[in-house]
């Protein structure tokens, strides 16, 4: 026998002597390993880089800092 064979056997000699009001917690347990387990797709870099460069306007960090300074006193305001 296997060690993973081993092993599946283990789980359910495990299974067997749990009570079955414990199944539903068990079913959430195992989802959660699937879950932490699954193999990650790897994400899409979007490069953002010269986004705006066609657009005609001209911002200064100036103006930006401003802004944000702005938006930051209006939202401790809120709070």
């Amino acid at each position: 026998m296997s060690t993973e064979q081993v092993i599946k056997q283990r789980v359910y000699e495990a299974i067997d002597g749990l009570p079955s009001e414990s199944f539903e917690e068990l079913i959430h347990f195992l989802d959660f390993l699937k879950f932490k387990y699954q193999v990650q797709q790897p994400r899409k870099v979007v490069a953002l880089g010269g986004l705006w460069k066609d657009l005609d306007f001209d911002v200064t960090d100036a103006e930006v800092r401003a802004l944000r300074q702005r938006a930051t006193a209006q939202l401790l305001q809120r709070v």
